[in-house]
């Protein structure tokens, strides 16, 4: 006979869900937690209608990440 109530990962993910809701956490930080993607949780986020913050910090992350593209061509 199988459990078929929630497992670890599952409680993992709402944990984090409900923690970046509330604005404990960081999307970056809301994943490590999930143990899952910035881009899978964001999908998650959206499926469950939280709305992403997507500030400055979101800006500067995507700045870093765009002059790391640049330097590699």
């Amino acid at each position: 006979m199988t459990d078929s109530g929630p497992n670890e990962t599952d409680e993992r993910l709402v944990a984090a869900v409900g923690q970046y809701a509330l604005g404990e956490l960081t999307l970056g930080q809301a994943a490590e937690r999930a143990n899952c993607s910035r881009f899978e949780l964001a999908e998650t986020l959206r499926a469950s209608s939280v709305e992403l913050r997507l500030g400055s910090e979101a800006t500067g992350t995507a700045r870093g990440e765009l002059d790391v593209a640049r330097a590699v061509r």
